[in-house]
C-alpha cells in the first residue's frame, strides 16, 4: 500500500506525482494543428511512485524516469507515458515502498538494495542509431521500445561502457556520430571523464580517460564541428571533506572554471586547458568554431545555489546567482586571455536552452530559452533569440509554468527554425498540463493551438523531436 508523500516543495503543486499511466489516443485541441508537424516528441522527466524512506529528505532530481510520448499524425495528437522499468524502480513495486536513498544515497537506502544498482533514468531521451535511450548522469542509459514505450533494458555498448553516461550527449548531424561523456568516471569523487563518440549507426568508435582538474559537478559539455569542450566549474565534490561530517559537494569560487579542449579525433593527451573565473551553468546553448576560436552559447550565471559553500553559508544573489544567456569565446591561442565572455542578455533569466537540432556543432541563428519575468527560476515565459539579427521575441501571459522549448522542424529539408517550437505547459488556473505548439517564426503571437491533457504531468526535465 502506497503512503502519503510528505510535506516537500518537489512533491506538490506542478512537481506532484501523477501515480498514473496512460493512452490517450486523440487529444483535445484547441486552436488549429498544422497538419505539417508530423513526428513524435518524446519528453522525460521524474515521476515518483513512492514516497522517500523515513526521514530520507527528497530532492527533484530523485524521482522515477516517466516517459511522456506525443505523436502527431493524421491531423490528430497522441499520448501515451510509461515508467522506465528500471532496477530501482522493479525492486520497488515488489516490496510497494521506496528502498534506495535520495539520490542514490547508500546511508539511507534499505539493507537488500545495498549492493543494487541506483538509475532514475529521469532527465533526458534521445534517439541514435535506431535507439531510444533514456538518460541520467549518473550512470548507464536504458533503452525503450520507441512505440510502446516497454523497456528493453539497460544499455552500456555491449558492455564497452563501464560507468556513467552523461544526460546531455551532443549528435552531429552532419556526420550521424552521438558525442558523449561520463563524470567521475572511475568511481565517485575521482577527477576523471570519460570520452566516448559513436558512429550514426550506434557503434562505438571512441572511448578516452580524461583527467580533470578536480571532481566537479559536470551535467552538460560542448561539442564543435572539430572539438570537444569539457567544462569543470568550481562545484567541486571532496572525499576528505565528506568522511570528516562535511559537505560532499560545495561550491569553492576561489578554485575558478576550467576547459579543457581536446580534438575530437585526438586522445587524451591532446587535452589543453584553460582558465578563468569562477562561473556555473547547468546548460549550453550550441558550440561551434569562427576561424581559430571555439564559440558557446550558454545560460550561466557567476555563482550558484545549488549547493552551499564548503562552510554551509548559501552563495549571496549580489554574486550573481540567476542565469542568462552569454556567449563564451575560447581562443586557444591566446594564452592567459584565452576565454572571454559576451552577456547577450543580461535582464532576463533564462534556462533549458535549445536550438535546431540539425545545426548542433555548427553555428547556428535561433535559440529558444524556457524565461522567467522576474528574478526567481520560475518559467512563465518562451524567449526566443535569433542570433543573427540580434532581435528577441517572447511570450508568456502568467498562466502557465512552462518547460524546455523544443523546435520541431517543418520537415527534413526546411532552413532552420522553420517549424515549430513545442513546450510541456502547467495551466495555474486548470491545475492540468498542455502541450503549447508555437510558430517557430512567431513566438510572440502565442500558442497556434494546445493539445490538452487530462491530468497534470509533472514537471519534468529533457526531450526530443524525432520527426516523421
Amino acid at each position: 500500500m502506497t503512503q502519503p508523500f510528505p510535506d516537500n516543495v518537489f512533491l506538490q503543486g506542478p512537481m506532484g506525482p501523477s501515480g498514473i499511466e496512460c493512452d490517450a489516443p486523440d487529444l483535445v485541441i484547441k486552436g488549429e494543428l498544422p497538419p505539417d508537424l508530423q513526428g513524435v516528441y518524446f519528453r522525460n522527466g521524474p515521476d515518483p511512485i513512492y514516497p522517500p524512506r523515513e526521514g530520507d529528505e527528497y530532492h527533484w532530481f530523485h524521482g522515477d524516469g516517466m516517459i511522456q510520448r506525443f505523436e502527431f499524425a493524421d491531423g490528430k495528437v497522441a499520448w501515451k507515458n510509461r515508467w522506465v522499468r528500471t532496477e530501482k524502480y522493479e525492486l520497488e513495486r515488489a516490496a510497494g515502498k521506496s528502498l534506495f536513498g535520495v539520490l542514490g544515497n547508500p546511508l539511507k537506502a534499505a539493507p537488500e538494495v545495498a549492493d543494487k544498482h541506483y538509475n532514475t533514468a529521469n532527465t533526458h531521451i534521445v534517439w541514435h542509431g535506431d535507439k531510444l535511450l533514456a538518460l541520467m548522469e549518473g550512470t548507464i542509459a536504458v533503452e525503450l521500445e520507441p512505440q510502446s514505450l516497454n523497456t528493453v533494458g539497460n544499455f552500456d555498448y555491449q558492455g564497452q561502457i563501464q560507468g556513467p553516461i552523461t544526460a546531455h550527449p551532443k549528435i552531429d548531424h552532419a556526420t550521424g556520430e552521438m558525442i558523449f561523456f561520463g563524470n567521475q568516471a572511475k568511481g565517485a569523487f575521482t577527477p576523471f571523464l570519460r570520452l566516448n563518440i559513436a558512429d550514426r549507426h550506434g557503434k562505438l568508435i571512441k572511448n578516452e580517460m580524461i583527467e580533470a582538474p578536480f571532481p566537479s559537478f559536470a551535467h552538460d559539455f560542448f561539442v564543435t564541428e572539430n572539438y570537444v569542450i569539457f567544462p569543470v566549474y568550481p562545484l567541486v565534490f571532496d572525499l576528505e571533506r565528506a568522511m570528516s561530517g562535511g559537505l560532499p559537494m560545495a561550491w569553492e569560487p576561489d578554485r575558478g572554471a576550467h576547459f579543457g579542449v581536446m580534438p575530437r579525433d585526438g586522445t587524451a593527451q591532446d587535452i589543453r586547458w584553460f582558465d578563468m573565473e569562477a562561473r556555473w551553468s547547468f546548460h549550453m546553448v550550441n558550440a561551434w568554431e569562427e576561424g581559430d576560436a571555439i564559440k558557446v552559447d550558454v545560460c550561466a550565471s557567476n555563482a550558484t545555489a545549488f549547493a552551499p559553500k564548503a562552510d554551509g553559508t548559501m552563495a549571496n544573489p549580489s554574486e550573481g546567482l540567476s542565469p542568462n544567456l552569454r556567449r563564451w569565446t575560447i581562443s586557444p591561442g591566446a594564452g592567459t586571455g584565452a576565454i572571454a565572455e559576451e552577456i547577450i542578455d543580461g535582464d532576463t533569466v533564462g534556462e533549458f536552452p535549445r536550438t535546431d537540432d540539425r545545426f548542433m556543432t555548427r553555428r547556428h541563428r535561433h535559440a529558444y530559452l524556457a524565461g522567467s519575468s522576474g528574478q526567481q527560476m520560475v518559467f512563465d515565459q518562451i524567449l526566443h533569440y535569433d542570433m543573427q539579427s540580434g532581435t528577441q521575441k517572447r511570450w508568456g501571459d502568467g498562466s502557465y509554468l512552462l518547460g524546455e522549448p523544443i523546435l520541431a522542424h517543418r520537415n527534413d529539408a526546411a532552413a532552420e527554425g522553420d517549424g515549430y517550437v513545442l513546450n510541456l505547459a502547467y495551466n495555474h488556473a486548470s491545475s492540468l498540463s498542455e502541450l503549447l505548439i508555437f510558430d517557430a517564426a512567431d513566438i510572440d503571437r502565442g500558442p497556434v493551438c494546445r493539445a490538452m491533457l487530462p491530468l497534470r504531468i509533472p514537471a519534468g526535465f529533457h526531450g526530443t523531436w524525432v520527426g516523421a
